[in-house]
């Protein structure tokens, strides 16, 4: 599918500035092309205008020409564009439509009227090459993050389409999981097919890029080829704000000293267990946080990982064993009281009518300077008056950082913050999780970011 656009500029409906600006760019047949740049620089709107989401859900005005194969997008039915356009989102959440895992793979085949026995025979040619054995018949509600990005792309590579729009897609993946997206991305760019992605990182997609196309305040700043873009090196991406291009294997942090630290200054797991449902999640942790350190927990997609983190919350009531702190016990309400987390998907946690508002919601008013202080060090304080909703999902991540900034609790828990956060974010990130550290908070972060282990982690504590 040959991809072009001619003189495209476009806005989103109530806003002043343009999301993207005279944009001119030829994409051609069998072309894997990638979409970088900081967050909010118009990566996703890109891939909204390909597969019909903007105008048509979004609204907003366009001037100039998308065409997909020399039509206009505007001319396509949304049947038309679903039955040639797959899309990955960022938040695959927002893309299912069924409760059960087999189902959602197989809905875009029963929408298009494929014989039951052929879509059978797809799903299981699916579930192999994608190894999603231990995925299929579950309910998507208990699936982790990065089980339901799993989901969200075999969905997608069932009904075979002719181009392949993904954003971020390995935002919420282990590195199994990266490894297995790499090798459907190899096979599909074998096929032909015409592949567009918006991603930060960039390390699995190095070998496999055509083009590069670098994004900066919704133009287009620079084309890189492929071959440039491999012979680049880590501190020429890292100055234009990009993440390394080489595999990333962290340090092992678990043989580095520490000051001398007393047990009342640390949160203690104590041979818990957690069930959900009938299913034993955790069994039988013992592992102490302590305060001044930054431990990030890492394990494979749908080990637990958030599981431990709601628990520690006091979300979610551990089934055996407990959580001691200062030495005792302590109870899941006390435990709300003393800790506060960000969310995986931060959606979930942003209830206010602006991004100011968001900040000093449920703290005393005179903290709007301190609120104000800390957008402008997140690089958000010229959105403080935009609703959150209105924020790329980078932008949305790093708010949720700032409003854990204003929480004067004991206890700051991150699931995967640098979920759509560049270079520069996630060294901003890593900077303050490292300064909550410094102050004396216990700060536990689950994360597939080894980049960011490497920044900012004094301890991996890894559930196997």
């Amino acid at each position: 599918m040959n991809i072009d656009f001619k003189n495209v500029s476009f806005t989103y409906p109530d806003k002043e500035s343009g999301a993207l600006k005279d944009i001119n760019l030829h994409i051609g047949q069998g072309e894997f092309v990638l979409l970088t740049g900081a967050s909010g620089c118009g990566k996703t709107t890109i891939t909204r205008m390909l597969n019909g989401l903007v105008p048509g859900f979004y609204g907003g005005r366009i001037d100039g020409k998308v065409l997909l194969d020399g039509r206009d997008i505007r001319e396509y039915k949304s049947y038309e564009i679903a039955s040639i356009v797959g899309s990955v989102f960022q938040n695959p959440r927002t893309q299912f439509f069924n409760v059960d895992t087999d189902s959602e793979i197989t809905f875009g085949l029963e929408n298009a009227g494929v014989p039951a026995k052929e879509i059978n025979t797809v799903l299981e040619k699916v579930t192999k090459e994608l190894q999603l054995k231990n995925l299929r018949g579950r309910d998507i509600f208990r699936l982790s993050g990065g089980e339901k990005q799993k989901i969200a792309f075999a969905s997608v590579y069932a009904s075979a389409p002719e181009l392949y729009l993904m954003d971020e897609p390995s935002a919420n993946l282990d590195m199994a999981g990266i490894d297995a997206l790499k090798k459907c991305l190899e096979k599909i760019k074998t096929e032909g097919k015409t592949i567009v992605i918006a991603e930060h990182r960039l390390y699995y997609l190095t070998s496999l890029v055509d083009r590069i196309i670098y994004l900066k305040d919704g133009r287009i700043e620079k084309e890189i080829d492929g071959d440039t873009f491999r012979s680049m090196s880590v501190e020429a991406l890292n100055q234009m704000g990009l993440r390394t291009n080489c595999y990333f294997k962290t340090t092992d942090k678990g043989s580095r000293e520490y000051k001398q630290i007393t047990d009342g200054e640390s949160l203690g797991l104590r041979a818990l267990s957690i069930d959900y449902g009938k299913r034993r999640i955790l069994n039988k942790l013992n592992h102490d946080f302590y305060k001044g350190r930054v431990c990030c927990v890492t394990g494979r997609n749908g080990i637990g990982k958030s599981t431990l983190l709601r628990t520690v919350c006091g979300f979610i009531k551990g089934s055996e064993g407990s959580i001691i702190m200062n030495g005792k016990s302590i109870s899941s309400k006390e435990l709300k009281k003393k800790a506060f987390m960000v969310m995986q998907d931060v959606n979930y946690q942003l209830f206010a009518d602006s991004v100011l508002n968001e900040c000093i919601l449920g703290t005393e008013e005179k903290s709007r300077d301190m609120a104000e202080k800390v957008l402008e060090e997140m690089g958000l304080l010229e959105f403080e008056s935009l609703h959150p909703n209105t924020l790329s999902g980078g932008q949305k991540q790093r708010l949720a950082i700032a409003v854990s900034l204003m929480m004067d609790k004991e206890i700051l828990l991150f699931d995967e913050p640098t979920s759509g956060l560049d270079y520069k974010n996630m060294c901003l990130c890593a900077g303050f999780l490292k300064q909550l550290a410094d102050r004396g908070k216990i700060v536990i972060v689950v994360t597939h970011d080894e980049e960011f282990i490497d920044l900012c982690c004094d301890e991996i504590y890894n559930l196997a």
